[in-house]
């Protein structure tokens, strides 16, 4: 085994690991990647699961586990001798950098947000390289520090302009859906007739929610396609006027790679508040808007999209301006570098 790829969490965490993994394989190296949940057989990835659990769901069970997982992670990876270990953050990657470290395998972090996650901070010191996503994270200084870019491979493809209507795209994500499901799908509702004929919404929404957001669309005579989880969501950003989003990294690098106008709702619970650092940098450049989740997240979110809707000059510069964010898709150099320093 060439390397070794821990991640998991979150589909944030799991989706860059997967698109360099495919990308590795391509060129030649074997690899695996270290989860907390089955990948299906079908993508062709292979995959170790450990036997982890989310650390809000029960704390005894989950050290437990966590435990169980480093004994695990510490057999399989003396059996494999891997010549690398990429840790991509979150809990679920700790059993299998812990144990790189006990083995003495050079450990590479990727950190996908704009501020260093716990777990690669706690491997800070351990790491080769850390690869950032965004060109200033915080925590992540010194000279191991380089900034590569979240790995999107093919998932962006040029934008479509020739639709008949105005396409919102509403990404929920994996982390407070149920804001998503309940105030944008009313806000959307609550718009002035003469746009919602304009529009049609292409929402992501929970499974228990779906007949509900539904029905609401349909009373409201507004063209809509909802579903748990988009398969093809490179050609639905393709096709967006507009995205509605949580701030998770990878979301972000998607849309900004695509060049698409962005309001971004970060989720109020993230670790460290990484959501509104990643949000705040696409801001700064002028290519999104942050609404806060809020009290007042109804009213802001009317308003901003009233305003958007009747001056399609700002989504315009928005667009434009993504440019300037600096965001850009690091495989191939990510690649490069590895087969330089480590794979000569």
């Amino acid at each position: 085994m060439d390397i070794i790829l821990a991640t998991g969490g979150t589909g944030g965490h799991i989706f860059p690991a997967i698109t360099l993994k495919k990308a590795l394989k391509i060129q030649g190296y074997k690899c695996i990647l270290f989860t907390d949940r089955q990948i299906s057989r079908n993508s062709g990835i292979e995959n170790c699961v450990l036997p982890l659990c989310k650390p809000s769901i029960h704390k005894l069970k989950f050290f437990f586990l966590l435990f169980c997982s480093c004994i695990s992670a510490l057999y399989h990876i003396r059996k494999l001798k891997p010549k690398l270990v990429i840790g991509f953050g979150s809990y679920a990657s700790f059993p299998t950098l812990l144990a790189a470290k006990i083995l003495s395998i050079p450990i590479i972090l990727h950190e996908q947000n704009a501020v260093l996650g716990g777990v690669n901070r706690f491997f800070f010191k351990s790491a080769k390289l850390v690869a950032t996503s965004f060109p200033a994270t915080k925590y992540a200084q010194g000279n191991k520090c380089v900034f590569i870019g979240n790995f999107i491979g093919d998932r962006v493809l040029e934008v479509q302009d020739d639709m008949e209507y105005f396409n919102i795209l509403i990404i929920a994500g994996s982390q407070g859906a149920n804001f998503f499901d309940d105030v944008i799908s009313s806000v959307i509702c609550d718009l002035p007739q003469t746009l919602k004929s304009r529009i049609k919404v292409t929402q992501q929404s929970t499974k228990k929610n779906i007949s509900k957001i539904e029905n609401q669309y349909q009373n409201k005579e507004i063209n809509f396609e909802l579903s748990e989880f988009f398969d093809d969501m490179g050609k639905k950003l393709a096709s967006s006027h507009l995205v509605i989003s949580r701030a998770g990294a990878t979301s972000i690098a998607e849309i900004t790679l695509s060049r698409r106008p962005a309001i971004y709702i970060p989720y109020l619970h993230s670790k460290d508040n990484h959501q509104f650092y990643n949000a705040k940098h696409i801001e700064s450049s002028n290519a999104a808007i942050i609404v806060e989740q809020n009290s007042q997240t109804k009213e802001n979110l009317t308003k901003l999209l009233v305003d958007l809707l009747n001056n399609p000059k700002k989504l315009y510069n928005m667009a434009n301006n993504t440019k300037k964010t600096e965001m850009k898709d690091g495989v191939i150099e990510f690649i490069q570098m590895l087969t330089l320093k480590y794979f000569p």
